[in-house]
């Protein structure tokens, strides 16, 4: 198969928030118990009770941002239960998941382990059965430098500095009647952002705040239309069903990208409409595949290569939105629905899907470029539409020396031979790093970790056009240097 793209490197659709490869971590089956947390009493190795090799396996992936503690959980989770001595802490039972929580793990384990990773953290505050003062507490313990309270408390539990945190959710999915605190309206939940918001920035006026949205428009309208002076970010999120036809799962990417647009349009044209001021951009802070028999209560699956692939295109998807959806957590990075699997055996297994993180994590450039690409299609049956086999995202380094082209193949069979023209950039040479697998349901398993890798290959450069064969169904970075 042959095609032909097109990258204008004069042409920035936008500064690339590398916070769109964000994680999400949640206090559900095996994800910080026995994934992220293990103990300092653990035979498997860990760094003062945060799990060694998972610890390692993260900091790979580069997240700049990590969304915790939920997810549904955090509408019933009193943040005061996880501080102060461990010993101390009391047992409560979870009524978002029917489980018991120790509280082993809190808000100083967290912000400690979003340090040794390198990432900003990122806190949903309990807007479902708690209150604003208690957020506003929040606040005030993480981020305060007086003499008050909180921040005392803060410092008698042996951190001293304030930590900092700008980024705060109030509440998650409030629209659903599963959620603990469910709000009956959009009417109702701007209501509550508000009184939230309100109190959380007079303990903090710099923080930024991601209020609950859906893709439901009437409730996005009475968000925007209420509350929308009083938050920064509406939240988005979705997910897929893992079920279907391979070529079906790789087009949906497409869908992603046009809803998460429609939704971004409607906000802007209701800060119009009712002269909202501040500027309200999306996060995508929940989003993956997910398979039938990811069930309660461990919501265990192993994904393969297809996912991988479905994986590439939301990314892709993402730096093309790069202004409309700066922020974006992959639900979620541990034991559920997981990029890393980590058994209670220690032994550990990276998913095609956290190749293509890492991939995307440590080759992108800061700016996101105009391209075009010329390919062959098939029509999707669930999209109703035709789907590019080739999809092609490029990101450029600051000083504009490096492109990094971004591309997935889709074909499930052929590989394509693909040739690149730049405009105002001479390419001099390149390298590929890809994830293909053998076939498209390879997967890396407890009992086989290694089946799919990482590959590397070279680019050939003649005549100021790039060439690079793409092995079928695969994510490829392309690494070109000028």
């Amino acid at each position: 198969m042959e095609c032909k793209g097109f990258v204008d490197a004069s042409a920035v659709i936008g500064k690339l928030d590398k916070r769109c490869y964000g994680q999400f971590i949640e206090h559900l089956g095996r994800c910080i118990y026995g994934g992220i947390w293990v103990g300092e009493e653990s035979g498997i190795p860990n760094r003062k009770g945060f799990r060694l090799d998972v610890l390692e396996a993260i900091k790979e992936l580069n997240p700049k941002v990590v969304r915790w503690p939920g997810g549904n959980f955090s509408s019933g989770y009193h943040w005061i239960d996880g501080v102060g001595p461990r010993e101390e802490r009391p047992r409560r039972y979870d009524m978002a998941w029917g489980a018991e929580e120790p509280n082993a793990f809190g808000t100083d384990e967290f912000l400690e382990w979003c340090r040794l990773v390198g990432a900003e953290p990122f806190i949903v505050v309990n807007a479902g059965n708690g209150t604003p003062e208690e957020a506003a507490g929040w606040v005030e313990y993480c981020n305060s430098k007086g003499g008050t309270y909180y921040a005392s408390l803060r410092r008698r539990y042996g951190h001293a500095d304030p930590y900092g945190v700008r980024l705060w959710g109030v509440g998650n999915e409030l629209y659903g009647r599963w959620q603990i605190g469910f709000c009956l309206d959009g009417a109702e939940c701007a209501r509550r952002t508000m009184e939230f918001a309100n109190e959380m920035r007079k303990v903090d006026p710099s923080i930024e705040i991601v209020a609950v949205g859906c893709e439901d428009p009437e409730w996005n309208l009475e968000m925007v239309k209420k509350a929308g002076e009083y938050f920064d970010y509406l939240s988005v999120h979705i997910y897929i069903g893992g079920d279907k036809p391979y070529r079906e799962l790789a087009a949906v990417p497409l869908d992603i990208e046009e809803r998460l647009r429609n939704v971004y349009g409607l906000v802007q044209s209701a800060r119009q409409r009712y002269g909202v001021k501040r500027e309200i951009r999306l996060a995508f802070d929940e989003w993956n595949v997910w398979y039938p028999e990811a069930k309660a209560p461990l919501h265990e699956q192993v994904t393969g290569v297809r996912d991988a692939v479905f994986t590439g295109g939301v990314l892709n998807a993402l730096q093309r939105l790069c202004r409309e959806v700066p922020i974006g957590c992959f639900a979620q990075t541990v034991n559920v629905l997981p990029l890393i699997i980590a058994a209670e055996d220690g032994r550990m297994a990276l998913t095609p899907q956290y190749l293509v993180f890492k991939l995307y994590g440590e080759n992108t450039g800061d700016h996101v470029l105009k391209t075009a690409v010329d390919t062959d299609h098939y029509r999707s049956s669930g999209l109703m539409r035709p789907v590019p086999y080739v999809d092609l995202s490029a990101t450029a380094t600051e000083d504009g020396r490096t492109i990094y082209l971004h591309v997935v193949n889709r074909h499930e069979k052929e590989p394509a031979e693909l040739e690149i023209s730049f405009r105002n950039f001479t390419p001099k040479e390149a390298s590929c790093m890809y994830v293909a697998g053998e076939k498209v349901d390879d997967r890396n398993t407890l009992g086989e970790p290694d089946r799919v890798k990482i590959e590397r290959k070279d680019g050939t450069v003649e005549g100021g056009r790039l060439h690079v064969d793409l092995p079928a169904h695969s994510v490829n970075v392309i690494k070109t240097l000028g």
